[in-house]
């Protein structure tokens, strides 16, 4: 580059020094301060952080390299490539492994010998210390094995090596650190400590499954277990430590599950205190200066987290920090040149990465996938390979590998090669978006690699090779991954071809042979045929099952699939786990995915007509979507920024976005056209992240709500000159998120801190503090006002949200709490209406709450999924649908015409449906919800009944639909007039039991009333006027609690009175004749109380339900002389349910088992099963058929109803219109045999 010797040359730049002589030069020669500079540079609030790199205090982060470009574009540089290669060059210099001792690991674990740099551990070392040592092996508390558990990154590692084993031989105890990976063998040395680290391992390194083994791992993985249990019952210590979200996998163990319950130790987040000590102490120790403004930073942002699995990104934030060190100690400076702890890991590994030639990127994004496992239904983890077996070898891979290992990203270890932290998965998008990018085909590869190499142990087992559909995905993979294909891997794909080739050879060599014979081997052929017709049959029936099993698997994880897998099974044969698959999807929360940020998903927003939705993320992209088909969802565009990306708002008219993030600015869009975004402003002068953006309900005042503890409020009447008119201070901490009263006159916004800080913004340039709301223990996070501004939510780290009286925002009152989140609430939305609130949380899940009554709130509807935080919620306008964004990477869009009924205020108890179908009653806690079924927008709550003092434990509607019957735990039965459902009246109260009012029941007519109470008696009253019922008998002598009645018409009087109870006797009780009820006829049969009675529609059956597990059919033609016609088994507990479809040609049962059957009674002798229906989480306590016989109703423990379309074609057809996007022939070839043509079931 030909420049004048004098002046401004990148070439001569070497070190940072360097850099700032030549940068500044470059600026005086165009004349220019530096507040010039970045004015000119469309920064004009980053004039601090420009300043630095003159000076020479610091260097452009990776984050800020257009900001770098435009700065010295701005000051004349005739070419800026070399401008960044220089840049590019001083970071490579500084980021060379130093000399000496080194005070931080990085993304390294601790070992034994690191013990002394090991801090922050020692109270919860000294606690696991003494859980070892008190050890013998005699008591009740899991003997000798212990289970240290904890999150992906909470320090597992660190603590069981440099913490637990090094105290353990410091006592001259004798310690085996050891993996599952690495093949240990275990063997019994009494009073030795045996610790297995990463017992994940197990489930993620054991052999993958073949297509034709899918349990192949499941014999592994037990004679590890029972080698480890053995070793303990031998007098060996075995200390296991487990990754938390492998924690279902560990249960299924017996000798573990035990440990689980008794000898546990959590490794949860480290308190301030700890995190001080871990940042403080190594560099203490290691005689380096270290900014208290850094450590302050850095306990801030550790604790905004919030998550045990920060402590890797922190050590390597520490770690990069220090590697910048020129001698000035540890600085806020270095620390954000670094990247700063949600940066430096992706900083570290993109920089190496950009650093390498093109050739050897390709070679590197290839290594980091071979180098994880993926799994279609868990998260992914790493996965330790031998250098044998890595995609590539010689030179090129040996400096990829060292390249990243010199950062610590990978460990190499004699002959294995891993990443060395499962953090790098979710802090390097680059990363996360080659594993998002084709994850279909790296599970494929994943198979065939396992299928190949199981073949090759097999001795080239010919049963073992592929053919029809998955031959041809394996082909098709192979033509698109060359140079991931190995030696076993093409023999296999050879020899599958040849063995096909031979096979269709042999075909035709058969069919020749039975033309000659075709007389003589007719018969034959016929008998032939036959069998194998049922051979194909018996196949099909079992992938039905298997592949009925993998759906319900994934339906948390990935609804479409689970969905379409469900309905290909049902395609396959109508087995009932293929068909209680398919009418089981639409009777749990629908979400659609939308998997195209790279990076955790941080923002959701609808426009006012909810027909667009933008997402914003770390990824520093913000994309719009068409969501008018909400399950159908079709990207519009991509909006860059130049940091991550952390919040975005829409104007009320939905023109203009803002968004906010990572690099200390807001910024302002014009979204008019929502496929051609363009750029209005950008608003600086935070010195921090900006969390949050809100307009106000005019769009002419925009809030901005900062860590760096102030509340910007902008005049956006013209968003192409916003104008800052006033910030808010006097926080202690940094802000977490702002929200305005629908009226515009009130500003709420939340902190770091407990308290809830209320502005009266009427005057924005003269806002005035208001009385702050006090109540949360933890830090706020998240706040929400309804659409009329009377209720506002809050949501903080104390895992609760408050609801807040802000009628008068002068003088707040605390309406009330809702509990149930299991980690810190970051995100809250209400619907329109302002009854039902949604909230996100850090315990992975989102909840739906009915806040119709703040002081009384249900228990919430949970949707799971999402596979981390879940850092955002909205509701779409109409309240529809439910956007949620989280850490791992993907937004939800949720289908609120959900089939699950939510809001009761504890376990539903009983329910009863309207004789027309459109009215269902859900009874619990004192309470009983009237649903209008028949809604065109789903179902919809429309009154709750009230009177009750407890539990709701039976009702019942009159034939007539006008009237319903309640009965209770306080004693009581009313009686209630629903002619208008929106406005029930009571219409009388009875009240002669002395114990729970177990089951009611009205006789045909409708004139008659039962009432069974657990007294052991049965009140009949006649409730012609009901409002004046009229007591006829009292019905006892059952010899304990009576808990299920129901009338039967038959026998020679017309009509019976069925009841059963604790005593486990059936009796039958003539009512309608003269003189009132005779003595019953009494069945006998069931072990256990009889729980339930239901009879068919035309009075010929009745079916009762028990205790123990049975359901039990009789035949009542002639009631005097009723028989037993069947036994139906299969539920594994209690059964509480029982109902007749109205053809009386289907059965349905639900037990605390938790699931529901459905049996086909065209022999009542033989019924059989046809589904089995599962969706709640827990017990099924009360199941009711709807009229109209196409659904069933059940009540659960978990508080919900939900409703089952026991139509299997208009399910499908329901899954076909919902699921998206469609299955593909890879996902097919993953979870389907390879003889099976791809046939997409919609």
């Amino acid at each position: 580059m030909a420049q004048d010797a004098a002046g401004p040359d990148p070439g001569r730049i070497r070190d940072r020094e360097g850099f700032a002589r030549e940068l500044t030069m470059l600026r005086e020669r165009a004349g220019l301060t530096v507040r010039q500079v970045a004015a000119r540079a469309g920064s004009p609030g980053a004039h601090s952080t420009i300043g630095d790199w003159f000076a020479g205090r610091g260097l452009p982060s990776l984050a800020l390299r257009p900001l770098f470009e435009r700065v010295v574009t701005v000051c004349g540089a005739a070419e800026v490539t070399a401008w960044v290669d220089a840049w590019q060059r001083v970071r490579r210099g500084r980021s060379r492994r130093r000399e000496g001792v080194e005070p931080y690991r990085g993304l390294a674990g601790f070992e034994a010998e690191h013990a002394a740099w090991f801090f922050g551990r020692d109270a919860l070392t000294e606690r696991l210390l003494r859980a070892v040592t008190q050890l013998d092996g005699s008591g009740p508390d899991g003997g000798v094995l212990r289970l240290v558990v904890g999150a992906s990154g909470a320090g597992k590692s660190s603590l069981l090596r440099a913490g637990l084993a090094a105290a353990l031989r410091e006592r001259g105890r004798a310690v085996t650190v050891c993996t599952p990976a690495s093949r240990p063998v275990i063997a019994a040395q009494p009073g030795e400590v045996l610790i297995v680290d990463q017992f994940e391992e197990i489930f993620t390194t054991s052999r993958e499954p073949t297509s034709r083994e899918p349990t192949s791992r499941e014999p592994e993985q037990a004679a590890f277990v029972d080698a480890l249990v053995r070793a303990a019952a031998d007098g060996t210590i075995v200390v296991i430590g487990l990754r938390a979200d492998f924690y279902g996998h560990l249960l299924r163990f017996p000798d573990l599950a035990a440990v689980a319950q008794h000898g546990q130790v959590a490794v949860g987040p480290m308190t301030r205190d700890e995190l001080r000590d871990a940042i403080v102490e190594p560099a203490r120790k290691a005689g380096l200066a270290i900014e208290d403004a850094l450590v302050e930073l850095l306990l801030r942002e550790a604790g905004r987290a919030h998550d045990a699995g920060v402590l890797p990104l922190l050590s390597h934030a520490l770690y990069a920090t220090w590697l910048n060190d020129q001698g000035h100690g540890l600085t806020v400076a270095g620390y954000q040149e670094a990247g700063g702890i949600e940066g430096a890991v992706a900083a570290s590994a993109t920089e190496i990465y950009e650093e390498l030639p093109l050739e050897r990127r390709e070679l590197a994004r290839r290594l980091f996938l071979h180098l994880v496992h993926v799994s279609a239904d868990a998260a992914d983890t790493r996965r330790r390979v031998s250098s044998a077996d890595l995609p590539s070898a010689g030179p090129a891979m040996t400096e990829v590998l060292h390249r990243f290992a010199d950062q610590r990203l990978l460990t190499l270890d004699h002959d294995t090669v891993e990443i060395t932290h499962e953090a790098l998965l979710s802090a390097w998008p680059l990363l996360a978006d080659w594993l998002a990018a084709d994850r279909a085909a790296l599970l494929l590869g994943r198979r065939f690699a396992a299928d190949a190499q199981a073949w090759r142990h097999e001795r080239s087992d010919p049963d073992a090779l592929y053919r029809g559909a998955r031959l041809l995905a394996a082909q098709e993979w192979a033509q698109r991954h060359p140079s991931d294909v190995t030696p076993t891997m093409a023999d296999f794909l050879r020899a599958s071809g040849r063995q096909v080739r031979r096979r269709t050879r042999r075909l035709y060599q058969t069919i020749a042979a039975l033309v000659a014979l075709v007389v003589v081997a007719a018969v034959a052929a016929v008998t032939a045929s036959q069998a194998q017709r049922t051979a194909v049959r018996q196949r099909d029936q079992a992938l039905s099952r298997r592949l009925a099993g993998d759906a319900i698997a994934l339906r948390g994880t990935n609804p479409a699939l689970s969905a379409q897998l469900g309905l290909a099974a049902y395609r396959l044969a109508d087995t009932p786990e293929a068909r209680g698959s398919v009418l089981s999807a639409p009777a749990v929360p629908y979400a659609t995915r939308l998997t195209a940020h790279r990076a955790p998903a941080y923002a959701t927003a609808f426009t006012p007509d909810g027909r667009t939705l933008a997402t914003a993320g770390l990824d520093r992209a913000v994309r719009l979507w068409n969501v008018s088909d909400p399950h159908r969802p079709a990207a519009l565009s991509v909006i860059g920024g130049s940091g991550e990306v952390m919040s975005a708002a829409f104007r009320p008219d939905g023109r203009v976005l803002a968004t906010s993030g990572a690099d200390r600015t807001a910024r302002l869009w014009d979204v008019a056209d929502v496929r051609r975004p363009r750029p209005l402003a950008v608003l600086e002068g935070h010195t921090d992240a900006v969390r949050t953006v809100a307009f106000d309900p005019r769009g002419r005042l925009l809030a901005t709500a900062s860590y760096d503890r102030t509340v910007g409020l902008w005049d956006v009447s013209d968003p192409g000159r916003a104008v800052r008119i006033t910030t808010l201070t006097g926080y202690s901490e940094g802000l977490t998120s702002a929200v305005f009263s629908p009226d515009g006159d009130v500003l709420v916004t939340t902190a770091a801190d407990a308290v809830v800080r209320v502005w009266d913004v009427g005057d924005p340039r003269h806002p005035r503090a208001l009385p702050g709301l006090r109540g949360h223990t933890d830090r706020v996070l998240c706040a929400a006002f309804t659409s009329d501004g009377r209720v506002l939510a809050t949501g903080g780290f104390d895992n609760t949200v408050r609801l807040w009286d802000l009628r008068r925002p002068d003088r707040p009152r605390p309406l009330g709490v809702l509990t149930g989140h299991q980690n810190g609430i970051v995100s809250l939305a209400f619907a329109p209406g302002g009854r039902t609130l949604a909230s996100g949380s850090y315990d992975r899940t989102a909840r739906v709450w009915d806040v119709t009554d703040p002081a009384f709130p249900s228990e919430p509807l949970v949707l799971s999924g999402h596979a981390d935080v879940v850092y955002s919620v909205a509701f779409s306008p109409d309240g529809r649908s439910l956007a949620t964004a989280g850490k791992d990477t993907t937004v939800r869009l949720w289908d609120m015409r959900t089939s699950v009924l939510s809001g009761h205020s504890s376990p539903v108890q009983s329910l009863a449906a309207s004789p027309d179908g459109r009215l269902l009653v859900a009874g619990s806690y004192r309470t009983a919800r009237v649903w209008d079924l028949s809604a065109p927008g789903g179902p919809a709550p429309l009154a709750t009944l009230t009177g009750h003092s407890d539990n709701i434990t039976a009702a019942a509607f009159h034939p007539g639909g006008r009237r319903l019957a309640t009965g209770g735990q306080d004693r009581t039965i009313r009686l209630w007039d629903l002619s208008d459902p929106g406005r029930p009246l009571s219409l009388a109260l009875l009240s002669r039991h002395e114990a729970n009012v177990t089951s009611v029941a009205f006789g045909p007519g409708g004139d008659l009333l039962a009432g069974a109470s657990a007294d052991g008696t049965i009140d009949l009253w006649r409730v012609s006027d009901p409002r004046r019922p009229a007591h006829l008998t009292t019905l006892g002598g059952s010899g304990g609690s009576v808990d299920t009645i129901t009338f039967v018409r038959g026998g020679p009087d017309g009509l019976l009175l069925a009841g059963a109870g604790a005593d486990a006797v059936i009796r039958l009780w003539p009512v309608a004749g003269p003189g009132g009820p005779h003595d019953p006829v009494t069945l006998r049969g069931h072990t256990g109380a009889v729980t339930r009675l239901a009879v068919s529609p035309d009075g010929r059956t009745l079916a009762s339900a028990g205790l123990d597990g049975s359901v039990r059919l009789w035949d009542l033609t002639g009631p005097g002389d009723a028989r037993a016609v069947g036994t139906l088994t299969g539920h594994a507990d209690a059964v509480t349910g029982a109902a007749f479809s109205p053809d009386g040609r289907t059965l349905a049962t639900g037990s605390l088992d938790g699931s529901v059957r459905l049996w086909d009674l065209a022999d009542r002798r033989e019924a059989r099963v046809v589904a089995t229906l599962t969706g709640h989480d827990g017990r099924v306590q009360t199941l009711v058929y709807v009229p109209g016989g196409r659904v069933v109703a059940t009540g659960g423990e978990d508080t919900t109803v939900r409703l089952w379309d026991v139509d299997a074609g208009h399910a499908a057809r329901r899954i076909c219109a919902l699921a998206h996007p469609p299955v593909t022939p890879a996902e097919w070839a993953v979870y389907l045999p390879a003889d099976l043509p791809f046939r997409p079931p919609c």
